[in-house]
């Protein structure tokens, strides 16, 4: 990442930290204010330092937040997610009940009962703190995905795929004695039933796979399939050249010649053009 995407990525979680605290403390005021006309209405009493700490369940989402965000950043299937916000509003309800009966035997005359106040915070705060952790699921999915650098992703992806590649590969040479032989020094594989013949330099191995199977284990940017029966690595193509009909005959390093199939030449030319523009840079 430059430097100019994580200056840019920081300033947007400064800014989506700072709509965090402000919308936290707005709640907590309009909380406050809503208490406050609910007792003209009912014609009742209104103290101001209980509705204060009563209102400081909005307070408790600013250390859940930073939790819930960080868990986030762990979690990548939607499930995972769902749970994680029921997790947080179920945990915030049982801390709002502590932090209640805390403060108050700590600073007021009464101290107030821990289930009271959490069936209170259960009737008055659940599916509002529900509503609200699934908005900021649904926003932070939204944020990292906005803020993922093609670079990220790219490498991502090609660190996912690449766990499921293989990097050499167990032959048998004519005297069926056992080769190890790296993927990158093959230079084209080709099937002959009930075997794969695996070309390496002047020397022809055998291998006990199909050739679809095999071609799902090896890198697909680097080998690629020419032919129903050939799978070429591209390292290895020396020239190309068109037959007139669609068709295509290649030539590798070694000197052997190999027919590239139309119904495979569209797709080809896509990976080839891709792997001559990594390998020169």
């Amino acid at each position: 990442m430059t430097i100019q995407p994580t200056y840019l990525t920081f300033r947007s979680k400064r800014k989506m930290h700072l709509w965090i605290i402000t919308g936290t403390f707005a709640f907590l005021c309009t909380n406050m204010v809503l208490d406050f006309w609910v007792t003209v209405f009912q014609k009742s009493s209104f103290f101001i330092s209980e509705s204060l700490l009563f209102s400081t369940y909005w307070l408790l989402f600013l250390p859940m937040m930073a939790l819930f965000i960080k868990a986030m950043t762990l979690t990548r299937k939607n499930t995972q997610k769902f749970f994680l916000g029921c997790a947080a509003s179920v945990i915030q309800l049982f801390s709002y009940g502590a932090w209640i009966w805390l403060v108050s035997k700590t600073f007021y005359v009464h101290t107030f009962d821990y289930w009271q106040t959490f069936h209170f915070g259960l009737s008055a705060y659940f599916i509002k703190t529900i509503i609200i952790y699934s908005f900021l699921a649904l926003g932070l999915s939204f944020y990292y995905k906005r803020h993922q650098t093609p670079s990220s992703r790219n490498k991502a992806e090609e660190n996912l795929e690449n766990k499921h590649l293989i990097r050499s590969i167990l032959v048998a040479d004519r005297h069926h004695r056992k080769v190890l032989l790296q993927t990158t020094d093959i230079f084209y594989c080709a099937a002959n039933s009930p075997y794969i013949e695996i070309y390496h330099s002047s020397k022809k191995y055998l291998h006990t796979d199909t050739l679809k199977s095999l071609e799902t284990k090896l890198d697909q940017q680097q080998f690629v399939r020419i032919h129903k029966s050939h799978i070429v690595n591209m390292a290895k193509i020396s020239s190309m050249q068109s037959r007139q009909n669609g068709d295509y005959d290649i030539s590798l390093s070694d000197g052997t010649l190999l027919r590239l199939s139309r119904h495979y030449a569209k797709n080809f030319r896509v990976l080839f053009e891709r792997h001559t523009q990594h390998t020169t840079l």
